[in-house]
């Protein structure tokens, strides 16, 4: 038997190609986003705000990433995280945003969420216009995934 038939039948590199593509069929796909970069920036110190109704603190160096997002008609992210904390806004057109626990609120042109932590969201422009916003990513600085991948919990929304 040739050593690349072994291989093939290695229990071992079965175990590796059902690793590596178990994670792809459990992630879900991005349709329809356009993603234009605007601006990056390092903030070297870390600062320690509040004032007023606003606290903002880091405790290393942060990048401040700045994008353009053009979410096409029926548009979806996939089910994500982020390494930090993004602050949205919707200039125009509507998108809903999806929760861990399938519940969902919905932002118009004018409005702003953010998106950070540990709990998966997904994002989707629901209408037949698409959506424009523009986003604000703090993150560690060199950081160059600024979404992370997850399984989607459970609910129907693809």
């Amino acid at each position: 038997m040739s050593r690349a038939r072994r291989l093939i039948g290695s229990p071992l590199l079965v175990l590796t190609f059902t690793v590596a593509f178990a994670g792809t069929a459990l992630a879900t796909h991005a349709v329809g986003f356009v993603s234009e970069p605007l601006a990056r920036g390092t903030m070297s110190e870390s600062v320690h705000y509040n004032t007023g109704e606003v606290k903002f603190q880091t405790k290393d160096p942060v990048d401040f990433v700045h994008r353009k997002l053009t979410i096409g008609a029926s548009g979806t992210s996939r089910w994500h995280t982020h390494p930090g904390v993004v602050l949205i806004t919707v200039q125009s057109g509507t998108l809903t945003r999806y929760y861990e626990d399938c519940s969902f609120d919905v932002y118009g042109a004018g409005e702003s969420f953010t998106e950070g932590g540990d709990h998966a969201g997904l994002v989707r422009n629901e209408t037949t216009t698409p959506a424009v916003t523009y986003l604000t990513y703090v993150v560690p600085a060199g950081t160059t995934a600024l979404a992370l991948d997850k399984p989607n919990p459970g609910c129907t929304q693809e």
